[in-house]
Formats: structure tokens, sequence, C-alpha cells
């Protein structure tokens, strides 16, 4: 099984630097590349491509992290204030209620004073 790997591993870059080769060869011509404020003359069509693809690769990064990053801080946040909820339910489950007969005999032996008076 691992050869079998090995050979899609391989199949697969020599498929990417194949296609690479045909992209640079056959936008191989030089253009004028006339942005807002700059001229920048003879450049290859294929680099200018690449650039611009890079470019917006970058740009779609950076968003997608910022909200993954984002997401996780509120996930966290979420995480800790229902641990914090989920104390505070455990704390009230173990109070004992108001007027049943345990919460009763407690309070009669908190008055009951042996010895004095």
């Amino acid at each position: 099984m691992k050869w079998f790997r090995t050979a899609v591993i391989s199949a697969s870059i020599l498929g990417v630097l194949w296609v690479g080769w045909s992209f640079r060869s056959g936008n191989a011509e030089a253009i004028d590349l006339d942005l807002v404020a700059v001229r920048i003359p003879n450049v290859e069509v294929w680099w200018a491509l690449s650039a611009a693809a890079g470019l917006g690769l970058f740009v779609g990064i950076v968003f997608v992290g910022f909200a993954w990053i984002r997401q996780r801080i509120l996930n966290r946040r979420y995480r800790s204030t229902i641990a914090r909820l989920e104390s505070e339910v455990h704390q009230l489950r173990s109070l004992p209620l108001a007027g049943s007969v345990r919460a009763e005999a407690d309070e009669s032996v908190g008055r009951v004073s042996f010895g004095q008076g």
C-alpha cells in the first residue's frame, strides 16, 4: 500500500509541474502592466497572473483566518460561561429546599442551645 501512496504522490507532483510548465510556456509574452499610479513595462503574462492569484489567495487566507480566530475566541468564552453556569446549577441543586422536612430539622437544630439558661 505504501508503494501506491508513493506512486500517487509522485504522479501528483509531476502533474503539477507539467501544468506549471505548460502555463508558463503558454503565457510567455511580455505586456505592459498599467496599475492606478504605476506602470510596469515588460511583465510576462504568467508572472502577472501568478502574482494576482497569489495575492488573492493571501487576502482570502487572511480574512478566513481572522474569522476562524474570532470564532475560536467566542467558543472559548461560551465554554467558560457554560462551565460557570453548570457549577452554579450544581451549587443550587445541593442547597436544601425551603419548607422541606430536612430544612425544618436543620433550622430547629440550629436554634437549640445546650447548657445555657
